[in-house]
């Protein structure tokens, strides 16, 4: 393909909703925006989009005026949704656990409970291995319902 016929619609975006803010990130580009996500504004993600594929189209442009090829993209679809709905932050395990968010840190550096780490570096636990983690520790289990 000829880089001066490169769209910012071919790079893949990843959308994500953590803790009522909605993400749109490109890994290609390691580009990401972030607001406060309003679930009642339907046009919110799509205008969001807009944003990103135009400063996408801006990257790859100054991109070429400098004489050097854009990223290359990513074989993923071109949108994807990661839904967030049963992973928490590290401070609301920690308030679940009755621990500090260093202690957190640690039993997830350790392997005590997994987690994953967002685009910006913050870990996420899911929900069912928190509750996990409660189980083996041979304290009851609490609901973690509602907790997020």
């Amino acid at each position: 393909m000829n880089n001066r016929h490169i769209r910012p619609e071919s790079y893949p975006l990843v959308i994500q909703v953590i803790q009522n803010h909605l993400m749109i990130y490109s890994p290609d580009f390691n580009y990401r925006v972030v607001e406060t996500w309003r679930p009642e504004d339907i046009g919110q993600t799509e205008m969001l989009v807009l944003k990103v594929r135009k400063e996408l189209s801006n990257r790859i442009h100054l991109s070429l005026t400098r004489g050097s090829p854009p990223p290359a993209c990513s074989p993923h679809s071109s949108l994807r949704l990661v839904e967030d709905q049963d992973w928490i932050s590290t401070r609301d395990v920690a308030r679940l656990l009755q621990v500090s968010d260093e202690t957190v840190r640690r039993l997830a550096d350790s392997d005590g409970i997994p987690c994953r780490l967002t685009p910006g570096g913050h870990r996420r636990f899911s929900r069912k291995a928190v509750s996990e983690h409660l189980s083996r520790s041979g304290e009851l289990p609490r609901s973690l319902e509602g907790e997020a």
